[in-house]
């Protein structure tokens, strides 16, 4: 039984270190893919324009979050950014059609904040998200 665990362990080790090294890392700027009307994670969530989902059941701490998606298209393949609302920080930036983000974290790791780049026109439409920028 003990074998079957530790395979189990091993299993999951080793997809996690896989997915942590493949394609799209949160540390790089990464290009937004729009959201699917019904796709998100809870049914009370609310769209903030055509690329985030605001949710206040989503993050463990309590907190308002807002989440992307990104990465490649292909099913399960595409990845997840969710973040605390607060850490958000919008740069206005007429090239980035579609919107970027970028996770950016101090020397110790720990998480500082999430650039995203954006057009002023998806700012406006996604005010909602961002109500301070």
């Amino acid at each position: 039984m003990k074998s079957v665990v530790y395979a189990w362990i091993a299993l999951l080790v080793s997809a996690q270190g896989h997915a942590q090294t493949s394609g799209y890392p949160p540390e790089q700027e990464n290009a937004l893919q729009k959201i699917v009307p019904g796709k998100q994670l809870y049914k009370e969530d609310q769209p903030c324009g055509a690329y985030f989902w605001k949710s206040e059941k989503a993050g463990r701490s309590g907190a308002v979050a807002l989440y992307f998606f990104y990465g490649s298209t292909e099913y399960g393949k595409g990845k997840l950014g969710m973040y605390q609302q607060a850490k958000f920080h919008v740069v206005v930036n007429e090239q980035k059609d579609p919107p970027t983000a970028q996770a950016i974290k101090d020397r110790d790791g720990s998480l500082k904040e999430v650039k995203v780049q954006m057009t002023k026109a998806e700012l406006q439409s996604s005010r909602s998200c961002f109500p301070g920028q």
